[in-house]
């Protein structure tokens, strides 16, 4: 994991929060404390066994550094954790220490500490996508009829509505952050199978226990142990990289569109942001910057996860581990992109006039495709193409508009009336499908 100044570049304090040091072993101790609960509840000990154990459960109780010296000796956290956590409970209750990580393993904390952390760090990405649902339909609403020049391979194409543009991003937007939801649904399960899998320490008792875990620690419960089994993780990983994306095909769009040379958006910058340590006059987009830098990333740590997934038999060795730094890294760039294009379209500034002065510039040729099918319609393809590429040329070399091009062509003007020209040319007549419709 990066160090902290560069962390903090691309992701959010909240994420950084969830994600950081205390919140990763509270949620271990989280897990040991339940189990102990479940224990007691399924008579394997007296509830006050289960309310000391509890009662050391806190990260306050622990030193972070020292845990963190011990886990680069044992190659886990959880060992030397366990190991503090039955001395803090035998110094209180030497007997109730027997039973703490009671029929557990590391993977069992590990995995189901984690599942609790991203539940919470995908409620904090929900708060950004609900923020950049409300900004994309504020600018529907305001700019949605507003008539643009498409691009296809960077291009001038046909014409288009904002409103298609943006009604796009707000529909990728919901899609991707529904798979998200889904996907986390189905990895939301709690992880505790014991030394391989098959919860053998607690004999008879074991799948009480487990059913009594879950309960407590609010996860679904599934026939099967996942130890060596991460496809739920991954697809969740996956869905969350398609995510960031698609946050980046957003960026990408704007940062284009507020080029100097393009000037149709432009971004509400805080006074001194986006400043170049070299040039007085230059403003950088710095939200467009993070999303992108972030949708570069993510393919990269996705791939680490599906490679590591052949797990050996019942429990990895590299493979399981790889994940601790991956999934994190993963779900902080998200917060990170999903905040930087929350803030980006909500200070979004549209520039009709700059729209209509990109169209006005190419003097009618983005019309060539409508002409020519409807010249089409009357003298055949061939024909037709001949006579609006030959118009296109004009239009280009003698820098006129195509409409005068076309008039000095007399094989075209036979063909049309002045109303019929006049009405291929409206550009309210020719945006299709570019009608829009707020989503969400």
């Amino acid at each position: 994991m990066t160090n902290q100044v560069f962390r903090r570049l691309n992701t959010t304090p909240q994420m950084m929060s969830v994600l950081g040091d205390v919140e990763i072993l509270q949620a271990m101790l989280d897990f040991e404390g339940g189990l102990a609960h479940a224990g007691s509840r399924c008579d394997l000990f007296e509830p006050s066994v289960a309310d000391t154990i509890k009662r050391f459960c806190q990260i306050s109780e622990f030193s972070i550094t020292e845990l963190s010296e011990m886990a680069s000796q044992h190659g886990t956290v959880v060992v030397p954790l366990v190991n503090q956590l039955t001395k803090l409970v035998s110094a209180f209750d030497k007997p109730a220490s027997s039973w703490v990580h009671f029929g557990a393993t590391s993977q069992d904390v590990i995995d189901t500490a984690m599942v609790l952390q991203l539940k919470k760090a995908i409620d904090i990405l929900e708060v950004d996508v609900e923020r950049l649902v409300f900004a994309l339909g504020a600018l529907i609403d305001k700019f949605g009829n507003q008539i643009m020049i498409g691009r296809t391979l960077q291009q001038p194409s046909v014409p288009i509505t904002f409103g298609q543009k943006v009604s796009g991003w707000q529909a990728a937007l919901l899609r991707n952050w529904n798979r998200i939801q889904l996907s986390a649904s189905e990895a939301s399960v709690l992880q505790f199978g014991g030394a391989a899998g098959n919860l053998s320490s607690l004999g008879s008792d074991g799948q009480r226990v487990r059913t009594v875990l879950a309960e407590i620690l609010e996860l679904s419960l599934t026939d099967d142990v996942w130890h060596a089994h991460r496809d739920r993780i991954v697809a969740l990983c996956s869905s969350v990289s398609i995510f960031i994306g698609g946050l980046g095909k957003i960026a990408l769009d704007v940062s284009l569109l507020l080029q100097a040379e393009v000037s149709e958006v432009s971004e509400c910058l805080d006074l001194d942001g986006g400043r170049s340590s070299a040039m007085p006059h230059k403003r950088n987009s710095v939200n467009c910057l993070v999303a992108l830098a972030g949708a570069k990333r993510a393919p990269h740590l996705l791939a680490t996860l599906l490679d590591a997934m052949p797990h050996e038999h019942e429990r990895a060795l590299g493979g399981w581990q790889v994940e601790w730094v991956t999934i994190p890294a993963i779900f902080e760039i998200a917060a990170g992109s999903i905040s930087a294009v929350a803030n980006m379209c909500e200070g979004l500034k549209v520039n009709p006039e700059k729209m209509k002065c990109n169209l006005d510039s190419l003097n009618g040729l983005f019309m060539s495709e409508r002409l020519m099918l409807e010249l089409t319609k009357k003298i055949g393809k061939a024909k037709a193409k001949e006579i609006i590429d030959k118009a296109c040329e004009v239009s280009v070399t003698q820098n006129i508009h195509l409409s005068k091009a076309l008039q000095l062509d007399n094989r075209f003007v036979a063909e049309f009336s002045s109303d019929e020209f006049n009405q291929m040319m409206d550009l309210d007549e020719y945006l299709g499908t570019s009608s829009f419709k707020k989503l969400g």
